[in-house]
């Protein structure tokens, strides 16, 4: 065997090493899908995640599932964190001319083509502080190569664009920081004066305090009953979402959804905690009115009390369902 094919294998061997250390270190199974698509460039490919990781402080392995999502090259999501533009198969280069090497001319898929941070191409070359190996955009400190296959006439994000079967968005400000945040920011989740750090044991004691505010009841089950049944429900599925996949805002908190909007997630714990409250003194002055009228008692206070108590429990159960709240 010749010594240049001994050098081969030992490479290729070594590339395969690396690639299942990748592989079993992302938390994200898109990204260990992404890691695989080493194209016509695939010992660069296999460096790219230490170098983003290294530039952007990034921990690949404690990203949670569903970190990264798949859109259509056209969205505007595409504009916004990291992306990575993929064929999935072999396709034609429009954009190839003779100045361009051969394989130019077809680009061999499935692979990445290219990647852009806030819509800007990235290549490989100097870490932000001058040393060692990284990613940054065009003119960075000793640029090098692009970062995917980088075929010639195609990095320009229209392009991209134009070839790219599929876009997969990686929200790059919100996992920043080796995930360092996102573990000191974890839910400090709240219900009345207790706290959870797990969401099942919120949800529990969510459901257990509705549940003992309702065998409180004396009389029939009304409109309120079906209200704060619907908001129990929404923000035990908030909750749960914000902290399977924690995702930190603009201000270094953690966010959920509601009604498709992007809210901090001790916004809807609190509104949760407001409603439970005020269902449970909606309930007592219930059950006084009740227990006034059999006694012969005149006046309408407790059932003045309980229209007021009604009125604002209806008002917090909206903002929950249109997704309005706030801390």
């Amino acid at each position: 065997m010749k010594k240049s094919d001994l050098k081969q294998i030992i490479r290729e061997e070594i590339i395969q090493v690396l690639r299942g250390q990748l592989n079993e270190a992302f938390g994200d199974p898109i990204a260990a899908k992404l890691s695989k698509m080493a194209g016509a460039r695939s010992s660069r490919w296999t460096n790219f995640w230490r170098s983003a990781a290294k530039t952007y402080d990034i921990a690949w392995d404690k990203l949670p599932k569903g970190s990264f999502r798949k859109v259509q090259p056209t969205s505007p999501d595409v504009k916004k964190g990291m992306a990575f533009y993929v064929i999935n198969q072999d396709v034609d280069n429009p954009f190839a001319s003779s100045r361009g090497w051969a394989y130019d001319n077809t680009l061999r898929g499935p692979a990445v083509l290219a990647v852009t941070v806030d819509n800007k191409i990235q290549y490989y070359g100097a870490d932000r502080r001058g040393e060692g190996s990284g990613i940054g955009p065009k003119g960075g400190y000793k640029q090098g190569s692009a970062v995917g296959l980088g075929s010639y006439g195609t990095l320009m994000v229209k392009k991209l664009k134009q070839l790219a079967d599929d876009v997969y968005v990686f929200d790059l400000d919100s996992y920043r920081g080796g995930t360092t945040a996102l573990k000191s920011k974890r839910a400090e989740l709240k219900l009345g004066k207790d706290k959870f750090k797990d969401s099942k044991a919120w949800k529990k004691a969510n459901l257990d305090r509705y549940k003992q505010i309702l065998a409180n009841r004396i009389g029939t089950r009304d409109q309120v009953d079906a209200m704060v049944a619907k908001a129990v429900k929404l923000t035990n599925k908030a909750v749960e979402e914000g902290t399977s996949l924690p995702k930190l805002g603009r201000y270094d908190e953690l966010m959920t959804t509601l009604n498709g909007k992007e809210v901090q997630l001790k916004a809807v714990t609190y509104i949760q905690g407001q409603i439970l409250q005020q269902y449970a003194r909606y309930i007592q002055y219930e059950n006084q009115e009740d227990k006034a009228e059999k006694d012969g008692y005149g006046g309408d206070y407790y059932a003045r009390e309980k229209k007021s108590t009604a009125l604002d429990i209806k008002n917090k159960v909206k903002a929950v369902e249109s997704g309005n709240v706030r801390y």
